[in-house]
């Protein structure tokens, strides 16, 4: 038999219920914890967070790993968390207030002064089905600059292929390109597509914890790799500006932050000895081309026919273009040089490889039409040829002063090595005989000789002697020919 409730008992119910609801919906969310994280995998035991050894411990009245290290019941919070959804909550106390062991995540004071942290154009997008359609769908507005852009703190394992590393929802490369496709950040993935490029395609060669030569090197096991994390740290990198903050060889913002090989360097043509540092570790210089050592020097092993780079800028060397230092050639004509470089200036490795559309937004040796990475057109090699001004030499050096022979007498004189001491000198081998750059000079250093003569190649030369007053060439096309130069070295 139905009772009627006197309106006193109805209001009682009524005020019980009210009191209820929002204890049910907190029960709710974590009843539904588990579900949730079975949605995105059910990977999160196996993740740094909810590993039951060695995952979060906000609390320490609780185990490790437990939901309720951040989720917490009644707590007004959305998701029940214990504190508001910023990247506050990430730097609780005993989380993320620190450095990790690794040193990718370098602390709050860093990574909040990061790009991904102060750009409001970092917003996760959402999923690219060409890139990976298993990722998650865009965040909301006020989600900018938030760690959740990028990391799921429940694991992510919607690719089938288990866990993806470091909590975040794709895997390598692809995390990275989808933002940077042109839209939100800058269009570094159609670098990528280009003839050229770094091989960010290579999967399950990078781990978070190398730190040996092996883990980049071409034996015994392949290794070999570039992911955007060998080179970028999300978490530390900021925006270079234009022109550029730094200058070389320091390191511009985009780099810092990542692993890199310093040397200390011996007598000329000999190895530098190496020390491996790590990405939290600012011992100057911090430089990049010590990012590129990691791949390009004989710290590691090298693909059959790749050049030791450490070895070539070894500032004991005759000669070498100045990437660890100021070259040894400093009095040069500055007039031989364009685009405001001069003898005594340090230079990137970037100067010369990288990009190489016409007007770039994009910086860095990510891809290029042109074999070796280059900016430019360059041919390695010294069979007779018309060089073009657009080659990568004339980037830096004055094309009408060392390969046009028809340029008034006062250009040419900016050579040291052609008209008026010299009649037969650059302007001369270059622009009427069709000799290209690449017969007599090293792109890179001489271990050997100075201002980067190389000899053994044909045609080319056979022998350089330099003297006080100039120099004598024994080339492979006629005899040997003593030469005065125009002004003092």
């Amino acid at each position: 038999m139905l009772k009627t409730l006197t309106p006193q008992a109805a209001a009682n119910y009524e005020n019980i219920i009210r009191r209820l609801i929002p204890c049910a919906i907190a029960a709710l969310v974590l009843v539904s914890l588990p579900v949730l994280v079975i949605a995105t995998g059910g990977v999160f035991s196996l993740t740094k967070h909810g590993d039951p050894t060695t995952g979060a411990q906000r609390d320490t009245n609780l185990p490790r790993g437990d939901c309720a290290q951040c989720h917490v019941s009644h707590s007004g919070q959305p998701f029940a968390l214990f504190a508001a959804n910023t990247n506050g909550l990430c730097y609780t106390s005993g989380c993320h207030n620190l450095s990790g062991a690794l040193a990718i995540f370098q602390g709050p004071a860093l990574y909040d002064v990061s790009s991904h942290a102060t750009s409001t154009s970092v917003l996760w997008p959402g999923f690219d089905s060409t890139v990976d359609a298993s990722a998650p769908r865009a965040r909301p507005s006020g989600d900018s600059g938030k760690c959740i852009n990028c990391h799921d703190p429940h694991g992510y394992n919607r690719d089938g292929t288990g866990l993806i590393p470091n909590l975040v929802f794709s895997r390598e490369e692809k995390l990275c390109v989808v933002c940077h496709d042109g839209s939100p950040a800058s269009d570094v993935k159609s670098q990528f597509n280009k003839t050229y490029k770094h091989p960010i395609s290579t999967t399950g060669k990078h781990a978070a914890s190398e730190n040996t030569s092996d883990a980049f090197g071409a034996t015994p096991t392949n290794n070999r790799h570039s992911e955007c994390i060998d080179c970028h740290n999300a978490h530390v990198a900021k925006r270079e500006g234009s022109p550029r903050i730094n200058t070389a060889p320091d390191a511009p913002n985009t780099l810092r932050g990542v692993s890199r090989i310093a040397v200390i360097n011996g007598a000329a043509s000999t190895t530098p000895t190496y020390t491996y540092r790590g990405p939290s570790d600012t011992a100057t210089p911090v430089a990049e081309y010590q990012v590129c050592f990691k791949c390009h020097s004989s710290w590691t092993t090298r693909p059959a026919g790749q050049s030791d780079f450490a070895l070539l800028f070894n500032t004991n060397n005759p000669s070498y273009h100045p990437v660890e230092a100021q070259g040894k050639n400093t009095n040069i004509n500055i007039n031989s040089f364009v685009n405001n470089w001069a003898a005594t200036q340090t230079m990137y490795c970037s100067d010369c490889h990288g990009n190489d559309d016409p007007s770039p937004l994009v910086r860095g040796p990510h891809g290029s039409t042109y074999r070796y990475l280059l900016k430019n057109t360059y041919t390695a090699g010294s069979s007779s040829r018309t060089m073009a001004s657009n080659e990568i030499c004339f980037n830096c050096h004055r094309y009408d002063t060392y390969a046009n022979d028809g340029a008034s007498s006062t250009i040419k004189g900016y050579s040291r090595f052609n008209p008026p001491n010299w009649s037969r000198g650059h302007t001369y081998h270059v622009g009427n005989r069709r000799y290209p750059c690449y017969a007599c000079h090293s792109s890179h250093a001489s271990t050997t000789k100075p201002h980067l003569i190389v000899t053994g190649r044909s045609p080319g030369l056979n022998n350089y002697t330099e003297s006080t007053s100039g120099g004598t060439c024994s080339p492979t096309c006629h005899g040997s020919e003593t030469y005065k130069i125009n002004y003092a070295r």
